[in-house]
């Protein structure tokens, strides 16, 4: 079910109209098979559709399963990341109360090392630095995402070890919230779960700490070449992410030229890759740096590209395309 391919989705629909069929809709292995084949639909569809499927799916697992239950753990965690993806307003309200009270709930009744913990953290990370987008001067979020991101990073070496493909991920997810922080103007943002001592040690890119907007945009770029060998050349999702997490940090380093250039194989990754939402990375960010590092005059050409790539994928009023075309509309009037 995990192994993917572009043969994947229909052999999964297959599989899943036999399993419904033959246990029905509610059944655990039916459940599981519907959450591998929303994972392969998911990378190829308008994000509307892909929302109301997982919600389909979520109140599914809801008839017959309990919270607790790893599959439903799973289903709830697909519904509520592509809810904060799609990135309607109400959306990021909605997964923020949501995610915050299922990572509360994982806490409370499983093991503080457990993995579907760390899922719960690593996709509330996720939406708190979305968030900002409609909400830039609130602190806060920026500076919650970033203590979580480490709390996640030392706990994936803890159980993982230092050098786990998902330790990098974490990292580079930390990274991202350290470079967020920097932009809303919190001194790093680095709270207190940030500045905490590590269980096993600091590990090589973890527990960070206080640092300039230079030490932290090179701690970023560090991770970044790191996470751009994990996995192999073929894992454009991974390698696309690397490839901005690099372009983030050169801008928060001022160093536009670079930032450009790192944005530009980012977007050589996605015209590339197998399939659309590889990883389920933002096609449209690459160009959004791009018109950002005023290295080249066509600006307001690189934001119309990212409003272009981000219509065939989100709403009107997604944030995300809203993003897109107030820089155009600052373009405009420069």
């Amino acid at each position: 079910m995990r192994a993917g391919g572009p043969s994947a989705a229909a052999e999964l629909g297959d599989l899943l109209a036999s399993a419904r069929a033959h246990l029905g809709a509610s059944h655990a292995i039916a459940l599981r098979i519907a959450a591998a084949t929303e994972r392969e639909l998911s990378r190829t569809r308008q994000v509307d559709e892909t929302v109301e499927a997982w919600a389909a799916v979520h109140a599914e697992a809801g008839v017959s399963l309990g919270p607790d239950d790893p599959v439903t753990m799973e289903i709830a965690s697909g519904h509520l990341r592509w809810l904060a993806r799609r990135a309607r307003p109400d959306d990021l309200r909605r997964a923020l109360t949501a995610q915050h009270a299922e990572l509360a709930r994982r806490r409370e009744t499983l093991d503080r090392h457990d993995h579907w913990t760390g899922v719960a953290r690593a996709d509330l990370v996720v939406t708190l630095l979305t968030l900002p987008l409609i909400e830039p001067d609130d602190r806060r979020l920026t500076a919650e995402a970033a203590d979580l991101a480490a709390e996640e990073s030392a706990r994936r070496a803890a159980v993982l070890g230092d050098d786990h493909m998902l330790t990098w991920e974490a990292r580079a997810l930390e990274a991202s919230a350290r470079l967020a922080a920097l932009r809303s103007g919190t001194g790093g943002g680095l709270g207190t779960a940030a500045k905490a001592p590590q269980e096993n040690g600091p590990g090589p890119a973890a527990g960070a700490g206080p640092g300039t907007a230079a030490e932290v945009a090179e701690r970023a770029l560090a991770v970044a070449e790191a996470c751009m060998t994990l996995g192999g050349p073929l894992d454009a999702g991974r390698q696309i992410r690397a490839a901005l997490l690099t372009a983030e940090a050169h801008l928060a380093a001022d160093r536009p030229g670079d930032a450009e250039r790192a944005a530009r194989l980012a977007a050589g990754l996605f015209s590339v890759r197998p399939r659309p939402w590889w990883g389920g990375a933002d096609p449209g960010r690459p160009w959004v740096v791009i018109a950002r590092t005023g290295a080249r005059a066509d600006a307001a050409g690189h934001a119309a590209r990212a409003l272009s790539e981000r219509s065939r994928w989100f709403p009107a009023d997604s944030v995300w395309r809203v993003e897109v075309t107030r820089l155009l509309h600052a373009l405009d009037g420069r």
